[in-house]
This record gives C-alpha cells, sequence and structure tokens, in this order.
C-alpha cells in the first residue's frame, strides 16, 4: 500500500512540474539528505514501474488488513491490488507513445489487458473504486470545505462543461428523479429553470452577469444536499470508467483486440451509475438520445474526440488527471476565447514553488538546466517528441 501510495503522488508531482526530487527524496530523518538531487522523469516513471510490479506480488499474498484501518477499502486487498495495477495502467498509457519506452509499455499494456490479466487484476466494476471518502469527521474532511461558502458558491461554470451535460439530458443534472430535495446530483443550481455556463476565455471587462450562470451549490443552501463541498465521491483516486476508457483507446491503437465501442458504452454508463447507482435508462439510449453514440466508421482523431470527452467528465474531480490527459492527447478539444493569457495555449507544466528555489538552490538550478527553463510551456519529457 505504501509502494502505491508514493508513486500516486510522485506522478501527480512529476506530470504538474516535471523532473521531481525521487530517488533522494523522503530521507532528510534517516539520512539526512536536506536538499535531493532531482530525478529526471523518464526515470521516475521506470521507478514507479518498478514499484507497481513489487506491489502486485506483495498484494498477492493477500495478507489481510484491520478494516478499520483503511478508509478505501476496509481491508479488502483484492481490491488495493485491482487499484495498483489499475493505476499502473494509468501511468503506462502516459509514455507510450515515447520512443525510447513506447515499445515496452504498449507491451506491458498488452501483458495486463490481454496476455496475462490472472497476474494482474484491475478494477471490473464500480465497487472497485477507490474513493477516499469525505465524512466530515475527524481528518476525513473535504478540502472544498476550506473554500468560504460564499466564494464557492459565487464561482459560474464554465459553458463547455455545463452546456454538453444540459444538451445530453444528462441524469446527473435530472433533479425530479434522481435529485435530492429539489437539487440535481452534481449539487448545481440552474437558472430559471435553465442550466448556462460562463464563455470559456472571455476577453477581460466583458464578464456575462454572473447572478444569471450556473454555479454549484454550497454547504449551507438547503442544508447542504448534493453540494460537492460535502460530496465523498470529490475524494476520488481513480474509478472504473477510466479504465474503461484506456481499454477502449488500446483498441482504437491496435495494441489489443476487441471493441473499443463496447468499453466506450461501458465507461459513459458507470461513470453516470457511479453517481446515480439506480439509473436505469440503457446507456444505448442514452448515448443515441444524445447523439453521442460510438461511430467505429470515424477516423482515429474523431474517436479520440469522442472518447476523451466522455474521459474528461470520468475524471471531474479526480486530482488534476484531465489537464494531465489532455496535455498528453490534446484532447477533448477545449474552445479558446479571446480573454486566455499564453497565446491560448494549454500551460504545459506549473512552475516550481518559490520554497523550493530557496530552500535547494542547487539541485534547483541542476533541475532546469536539464529539463529546460522554469517557465509553463517548458514540456515534461512525455510530451516531448
Amino acid at each position: 500500500m505504501a509502494l502505491l501510495g508514493q508513486s500516486w503522488l510522485v506522478s501527480i508531482l512529476t506530470d504538474t512540474y516535471g523532473d521531481v526530487p525521487y530517488s533522494k527524496a523522503l530521507l532528510g530523518r534517516d539520512s539526512l539528505i536536506l536538499e535531493p538531487q532531482f530525478d529526471k522523469q523518464q526515470d521516475i516513471y521506470r521507478g514507479m514501474f518498478e514499484k507497481f510490479e513489487e506491489a502486485n506480488q506483495l498484494f498477492k499474498g493477500g495478507d489481510a488488513i484491520e478494516a478499520s484501518s483503511d478508509p478505501i477499502f476496509a481491508g479488502d486487498i483484492l481490491k488495493w491490488r485491482k487499484f495498483s495495477n489499475s493505476m499502473y495502467l494509468r501511468l503506462l498509457l502516459r509514455v507510450a507513445h515515447k520512443e525510447e519506452v513506447g515499445a515496452d509499455a504498449i507491451k506491458k499494456i498488452k501483458e495486463i489487458l490481454e496476455d496475462n490479466p490472472s497476474e494482474y487484476p484491475i478494477m471490473t466494476s464500480n465497487s472497485d473504486v477507490a474513493v477516499l471518502r469525505w465524512t466530515g469527521q475527524g481528518a476525513y474532511l473535504s478540502p472544498f470545505m476550506g473554500t468560504r461558502a460564499q466564494d464557492f458558491r459565487a464561482t459560474s461554470l464554465a459553458s463547455f462543461f455545463i452546456d454538453h451535460l444540459r444538451d445530453w439530458n444528462d441524469p446527473r443534472l435530472n433533479i425530479p428523479e434522481y435529485g435530492t430535495s429539489g437539487i440535481n446530483r452534481l449539487g448545481i443550481a440552474p437558472v430559471s429553470g435553465n442550466y448556462v455556463g460562463v464563455e470559456s476565455g472571455y476577453a477581460a471587462g466583458n464578464a456575462e452577469d454572473y447572478t444569471k450562470m450556473s454555479y454549484f451549490y454550497s454547504y449551507d443552501q438547503n442544508a447542504g444536499v448534493n453540494s460537492l463541498q460535502t460530496e465523498p465521491l470529490t475524494g476520488m483516486l481513480m474509478n472504473y470508467a477510466e479504465v474503461e476508457f484506456i481499454k477502449a483507446e488500446a483498441i482504437i491503437k491496435g495494441w489489443i483486440s476487441g471493441s473499443a465501442e463496447t468499453y466506450y458504452n461501458s465507461g459513459v454508463e458507470n461513470n453516470i451509475k457511479l453517481w446515480i447507482p439506480n439509473w436505469a435508462l440503457p446507456v444505448q439510449d442514452y448515448l443515441t438520445n444524445a447523439d453521442i453514440q460510438w461511430d467505429e466508421g470515424k477516423a482515429v482523431a474523431q474517436k479520440m474526440q469522442t472518447l476523451h470527452l466522455q474521459k474528461y467528465y470520468a475524471l471531474f474531480t479526480v486530482d488534476l488527471q484531465q489537464w494531465f490527459e489532455h496535455r498528453r492527447t490534446g484532447y477533448p478539444v477545449l474552445p479558446k476565447g479571446p480573454g486566455l493569457n499564453n497565446n491560448g495555449e494549454m500551460p504545459s507544466r506549473m512552475v516550481y514553488p518559490v520554497i523550493v528555489q530557496s530552500s535547494n538552490p542547487k539541485s534547483y538550478k541542476e533541475a532546469i538546466a536539464n529539463q529546460g527553463a522554469d517557465l509553463i510551456n517548458t514540456k515534461v519529457w512525455w510530451q516531448k517528441p
């Protein structure tokens, strides 16, 4: 579990910043290494893959742990093993296009999904999703509760996010059938009976009237019913729908056999049912009515757009994965309003925190000499051609 947890944390750090301390990190107490060197991202990924392999074998032993000590899977070691191998798949996919490691990554993806699945069990239903559910008690308090209620509900939703859900007649916006106390499952406020989003990237000084835009309810409205501030599912680490979309992409790219449509449909259905377990409409009817059904005759680029638009919603509240996946694929295609900075380009990374520059200057300088300038447009290793 520690190997998995370390790899999960480091994957977010390296995909956010690029090169970060890894092999010499966390050694301040025992080895007095207070200014650790930054490892190259390629080496970090290699190290994480080794940890996933080791974790799989350790989980295979099935040693029990106290259910009360496990807030994610209540002591179910098989679910931990599935989570670990599913995250392994996520990160293998992220580097499968890189010439220096791609062949091995694709081979391992095929081994996990097709050649030797019994050795690498992965998530097979929504009962396997990894969620640190916020209970509101003790340490399990949602970080969204750190935002003042009036600030949380004062932010308008982007039209790209809300308009699709509205136009698809998505059940997560259905108040009467799947809502609670007049609030839909995602805790989004309608405006005059409709859902309206603000233009993405509007020009400075041209903001629309936010009082006429949909927003997320705060916890103090309607006794906090269906507010993302208190929603347990916002503690999402990884879900089953993401795994199904990974399979679909692997088929599109010819790495494994099967039906991309089957996994696409499953991903859509299970993402909705994660939020609304009692949703009863056949997924094919939903997709057809929304005109987002799979079309095997489309070009690869069109399939990727269709797939990753749905994956975008599956990754909602899953740390920074939407950003990582968009950087990897360029999908879904996002609107570029006239007010966007950086020439309308999606940042490739975040700059290192100032405290890193002041507390570890030597290693910081070595890192930017290796990776490139400490700027938002400097591509990390897996983004470079």
